[in-house]
């Protein structure tokens, strides 16, 4: 595998930038927040590069739907929309929030399992270069969060990835309220135009510091998202131990207030294998088959339900039981300021 952080690292080409998230809050000089560092590591990965990196040396069949799973004490199959099926010992699902192969291990449709999140969502993108780039970098390297309660909205501010020539990059923001009816087919976010939701917006963010607003500002209105988003999550109480057998999003989908859904997957992935690979294993004994299943489960759903419940609760930074900030898994410190440099616009 090629190293991941080179591959995945969204601020490439500008390798001199570490990943960072940095939290603003009223009242409060200089800013917090957290940075790769040495001895605190942090890999802020761009989708698509990432899932590059994971299909290094798989063969990898696209736009398979399934239709059906069974399992028996033999193995498991699972047939396909378009009429093929596939056989094997085991069934690792990693289909996401409205996982097909969770509905058939729960035996419940999504419909009941997941719960929507009492958010209003309304997200943007914009692509910016030059010294508007340079001041969205300055105020975190990789994303930042203005806190402030009063507000009576939450926002999320971040770098996609830098663009090959090093001097722009694609941005994006998500602005949130609190919104219990934000699921009824009724909400005005379901038939709200693009223009609508933009004023929504900056009638709102009008209350930050200018150099919070500005990336709101320099959206267009054709960077508005056109369709509504409504956040859900998932808390298993409990799984069926056999050869069918849930990893990330299926079994714990979450909010990304924390970033922690990815992260959560490859522990799941990586926890999964240790327990499969273990000298002596047969996975052909379906006894061992659940032992095996039943130990990850324990382990991944106590793990993932408390993971789902923080990013759910606690918007942005969260604290320790000693009082410290958290944000992204690391504690939050101080950041230093560092001068936003960009390679020579070419000719």
């Amino acid at each position: 595998m090629p190293d991941i952080k080179k591959a995945t690292n969204h601020l490439e080409p500008l390798s001199h930038l570490d990943a960072q998230m940095a939290l603003y809050f009223p009242g409060r000089p200089g800013r917090m927040g957290v940075q790769d560092m040495p001895e605190a590591p942090v890999i802020r990965a761009e989708r698509h590069r990432l899932r590059h990196w994971l299909s290094t040396n798989l063969k990898i069949q696209w736009n398979k739907r399934v239709s059906r799973i069974e399992e028996d004490d033999q193995g498991v199959t699972v047939f396909f929309e378009d009429g093929t099926s596939a056989s094997g010992d085991i069934l690792v699902g990693a289909d996401g929030i409205k996982s097909v192969v969770r509905e058939h291990v729960t035996g419940k449709p999504n419909s009941e399992l997941l719960k929507v999140v009492p958010l209003a969502a309304i997200v943007g993108e914009v692509t910016l270069s030059g010294e508007q780039f340079k001041r969205q970098l300055a105020l975190g390297h990789s994303a930042y969060v203005y806190v402030s309660p009063d507000l009576g909205f939450w926002n999320f501010c971040a770098l996609h990835h830098v663009l090959p020539d090093g001097v722009s990059g694609k941005h994006y923001w998500m602005f949130m309220q609190p919104d219990v009816r934000v699921a009824e087919p009724d909400h005005w976010l379901q038939t709200a135009t693009q223009e609508e939701k933009l004023d929504h917006v900056m009638k709102a963010v009008a209350k930050m510091p200018a150099q919070f607003r500005e990336l709101f500002e320099l959206t267009p209105v054709e960077g508005i998202r056109k369709q509504p988003h409504v956040w859900r999550d998932l808390e298993l109480e409990s799984l069926p131990a056999g050869r069918v057998v849930l990893v990330g999003d299926a079994a714990h989908a979450m909010t990304p207030f924390r970033g922690e859904g990815g992260y959560h997957a490859f522990i799941d992935s990586l926890n999964l294998s240790k327990i499969l690979s273990r000298p002596g294993f047969d996975v052909k004994d379906s006894e061992a088959v659940r032992a095996a299943v039943s130990e990850y489960n324990a382990e991944m759903l106590e793990r993932g339900t408390d993971a789902v419940r923080n990013s759910r609760n606690e918007q942005g930074a969260r604290k320790t039981k000693d009082g410290k900030l958290m944000s992204a898994g690391q504690v939050v410190r101080p950041l230093p300021e560092v001068a936003i440099v960009l390679p020579p616009v070419q000719a």
